[in-house]
């Protein structure tokens, strides 16, 4: 079967015409987004009116899964009351039974954090490659995604600047997004299930032989520089990428599916109205290796209830 691509953005970005993902996903399908995604790092599938196990099988296509971190703590919702596949991302205001989430649920700082241009999960030490996104519900106005290639980015930076940042190794922080964003009751338990990670700056992507920046608002530092000196080449070389020549600015429509490659893009989303309008998308996400797993696990803490957390929580009494 042949299948369509128009191009989105003239630096990268792609529409992909004729995929089914009601049906398993072919040998020829899997090859064509697989080439797709290397040339335009951004895919975008209309009409893909999927269940979460339809998704699961279709991202599974290209690696295992990262499985969300459940940080140690009581997951509302586990279980059979969960909302959506516990392979998945719930990247929505909605609360297991539909409703919109009340104001102290910690998914609104997380969302919140979403605001600024990040990758998803540069804060795991798991090498992560993809995410793909689904739209159920999207709201009338704002809600928004807007992406930057990394490639074209590093591209454009001056000789000068290239030879700067080639040898630069960084810090990923999940929390410090976190805490801009609003979210202030992070415990010492919280902060060791996700800690800071390190990632160089400059990175070849495989499928394309080029390189890229591994950048974004979770980086709190730059390893082996003075404190206030990293902070502020982070925020000049994070303002450079946001130039709006580099954004492709995704407006959703119900049945969306968006695949981007973490490794060389960036993406934040737009505000919207929380509590008047609903927003209901789904993120599974892609590792380049290894096994299925989430970061919490992947550092050994226990999920809140297994019998390893019970024995933990009884000793610290």
């Amino acid at each position: 079967m042949t299948y369509e691509i128009n191009q989105l953005h003239p630096l990268f970005a792609a529409e992909f015409i004729g995929a089914d993902l009601k049906s398993d996903p072919s040998p020829g399908l899997v090859e064509a987004v697989n080439a797709a995604m290397a040339e335009y790092a951004l895919v975008v599938l209309r009409d893909q009116f999927i269940t979460d196990a339809e998704q699961i099988r279709f991202s599974r296509k290209f690696g295992p899964l990262e499985l969300p971190p459940h940080m140690g703590m009581r997951s509302v919702g586990a279980g059979s009351n969960r909302r959506i596949a516990p392979e998945m991302y719930d990247v929505s205001n909605l609360d297991i039974n539909g409703d919109f989430m009340p104001a102290n649920n910690l998914r609104h700082a997380s969302n919140k954090a979403n605001e600024e241009f990040h990758t998803d999960s540069s804060f795991n030490a798991l090498p992560t490659k993809w995410s793909i996104l689904s739209a159920h519900i999207v709201p009338p106005e704002g809600g928004d995604t807007w992406f930057v290639d990394t490639r074209a980015v590093y591209d454009a930076l001056s000789p000068e600047m290239k030879e700067t940042v080639e040898p630069l190794v960084a810090e990923h922080y999940f929390w410090k997004t976190r805490g801009r964003a609003g979210y202030k009751n992070i415990t010492a338990s919280m902060k060791a299930s996700m800690p800071p990670v390190e990632h160089p700056v400059v990175r070849v992507i495989p499928e394309s032989g080029r390189k890229a920046l591994y950048i974004g608002h979770h980086m709190t530092h730059i390893l082996g520089w003075p404190r206030d000196e990293g902070e502020a080449f982070i925020e000049e070389i994070n303002a450079f990428a946001a130039h709006p020549q580099f954004v492709y600015a995704h407006r959703w429509r119900e049945g969306d599916l968006v695949l981007w490659d973490n490794r060389c893009t960036i993406h934040k989303a737009t505000g919207y109205d929380v509590f008047k309008y609903k927003r209901d998308l789904r993120r599974t996400t892609i590792n380049e290796g290894g096994s299925e797993i989430s970061s919490t696990e992947a550092l050994g803490i226990a999920a809140w209830g297994s019998p390893a957390s019970r024995r933990e929580k009884g000793a610290a009494l």
